[in-house]
Formats: C-alpha cells, structure tokens, sequence
C-alpha cells in the first residue's frame, strides 16, 4: 500500500471503530507496509460487544442491599472474628462461612493518590481521588474514586462517609465516599 491507502485505510477503521489513529499507526504499520510476509497471520482492527447475564453468588446480598435499602453489608467470621468488606462467603485465614453484617458506611483514607486522567466512564469529574477506605468495624480496604471540590483536602487518615446515587442499579458504584466535615 502507498501512503495515500495506508491513510485512508487508517481513517476507515478509525471512523468505523473509533480506535485513534495514532494507536492505528503503531499497530499496524508494519502490516500494511508490506514489513509482514505474506503468509504471515494477517491482523486486522474489530469490536467485539457481548451480552452476558452474570452471577454474584454468594456476595449477591451485598449489591442488592446497595440497590433495594441503601445499605453497605460485610461478613464477619465466625471463628477469627475478621470483617471483610468487600465481602467474602468464607475467612480466607479460617476457611470458615462468614455472617453478614450490617455496616455503618463511615471509614478512614488509608491510602491515596490524586489522578489527573481516567477512562472510567463513571467519573465525571478531574483530578479525582482514588482511594482505599477502611470502613469502622472492618479488617479490609476497599478501593473507591472520589470525586471532590479541592483535592488537596484529601489525605490519608481523613474521615469519610459513603453516600448513595439516587439510581442504584446493584453495583458497586452505587455508592461512593466523601469526607466527614
């Protein structure tokens, strides 16, 4: 291919599929260069969406008491006591099936950083804050983004509470933190 038919070889697929030109370049320019011998495999740039029904099995209590009563839940071991939050059906020290537990949805920043870009399509707004929460009365971190005002108030050690969308739809963005004022 010529320069010209690489180019419109490179705006057809970016048009039909949205992938940067530039990304398009890199990858296959070496293809459409003739660098590839002909029996090579031949690569060529495609979109694959699948509909899928997906199961939470035994974590499902979590995300429909998020969705239905705007509750955050953990499971408590039995045998150790440990709270795990995201929760597990079973300790992973003790092996043993963990309770649910109803949890308050207040915590403290464990750990931060600030993030100037995303390709998240849930956050709206930049710089954000990614951060690992541990929630009161529980033994794990739960990493969460939050989106506020002035992100040089965020620290580690600052108090958060965890306030719920108005549109829930039984995921864990269903929720999301801000600091305790």
């Amino acid at each position: 291919m010529d320069e010209k038919e690489r180019e419109a070889w490179y705006q057809f697929h970016h048009r039909k599929y949205g992938i940067p030109s530039d990304h398009l370049r890199r990858e296959f320019e070496a293809e459409l260069s003739g660098q590839n011998p002909v029996d090579a495999p031949l690569e060529v740039p495609d979109k694959m969406e699948i509909l899928f029904k997906y199961s939470y099995g035994q974590q499902s209590r979590f995300f429909r008491e998020l969705r239905e009563n705007k509750a955050i839940y953990g499971a408590r071991c039995n045998e150790c006591g440990k709270v795990y939050c995201p929760p597990r059906s079973h300790c992973n020290d003790c092996y043993q099936p963990t309770e649910w537990v109803r949890l308050e949805g207040t915590g403290v920043i464990r750990a931060c950083t600030v993030q100037h870009y995303t390709t998240s399509a849930f956050i709206k707004k930049l710089p954000f804050i990614c951060a690992y929460v541990q929630l009161d009365g529980t033994d794990f971190l739960l990493m969460t983004n939050m989106e506020v005002e002035d992100v040089r108030k965020i620290a580690v050690g600052t108090r958060v509470k965890a306030v719920f969308r108005e549109e829930r739809h039984g995921s864990i963005t269903d929720f999301y933190f801000k600091p305790i004022e």
